[in-house]
């Protein structure tokens, strides 16, 4: 069995995603688990974990899932393993940021987790006035792209949102440190932007209980 996920925009509106579920059976495709990542302006976005019996199937399940009105397929992404359970993922993350000796050591992991979980380009910590990296992994932005990056999520422009959906940021307010993330496909929905909130705060608690 080959894993993938398989993230698609659809109407929001009902049967849509079962006329998604049922096209993905048609090829003899499983859906083991579903996530709604963002719903607004009529649309939502779900990523769904599938199970196909060959990777050759893939081309034949994005053809299959087109047919149904409004839906694009937004991005697929073979799985290795097991498809992913945010929740169970969590608890997860907070044993391990918990049983860290050492900040550097917790960041360390931080960074390294959210990189694998969300498929990350780079991720980063940063102090607020964001002149030092504290931890970091994968190819970071040029320091005075990444230092404007995290700056502006401290003080956003009126109106204004992430980088095209891009650049994700959450803030370690106790130890006064930025998490900043880029991903520049596919963009970083809702959902996942709310998760890795969650991931700063475990380990904004977790720097706190080592202090």
């Amino acid at each position: 069995m080959f894993n993938y996920l398989i993230r698609v925009q659809l109407p929001d509106r009902p049967g849509a995603l079962g006329a998604v579920a049922s096209r993905i059976g048609s090829v003899g495709g499983d859906v083991v688990s579903i996530e709604i990542l963002q719903r607004d302006h009529g649309i939502v976005v779900d990523e769904l974990g599938v199970g196909l019996a060959g990777d050759n199937l893939i081309g034949l399940l994005r053809d299959e899932i087109l047919e149904v009105d409004g839906v694009m397929v937004e991005s697929v992404r073979p799985v290795e393993g097991a498809l992913p359970d945010r929740h169970t993922e969590l608890l997860h993350v907070a044993t391990e940021l918990f049983n860290q000796d050492s900040a550097t050591g917790l960041l360390e992991h931080l960074v390294g987790r959210v990189c694998r979980s969300l498929a990350a380009e780079y991720v980063a910590v940063l102090d607020t006035d964001a002149v030092q990296v504290t931890a970091s992994q994968g190819q970071l932005p040029d320091p005075e792209e990444l230092r404007a990056l995290a700056l502006q999520a401290i003080s956003p422009p009126p109106d204004s949102h992430e980088v095209d959906g891009e650049v994700a940021t959450a803030f370690l307010v106790s130890a006064d440190l930025i998490l900043v993330v880029g991903r520049s496909h596919p963009v970083l929905r809702d959902r996942e932007r709310q998760w890795l909130s969650i991931m700063a705060g475990l380990a904004d608690h977790g720097l706190q209980e080592l202090s």
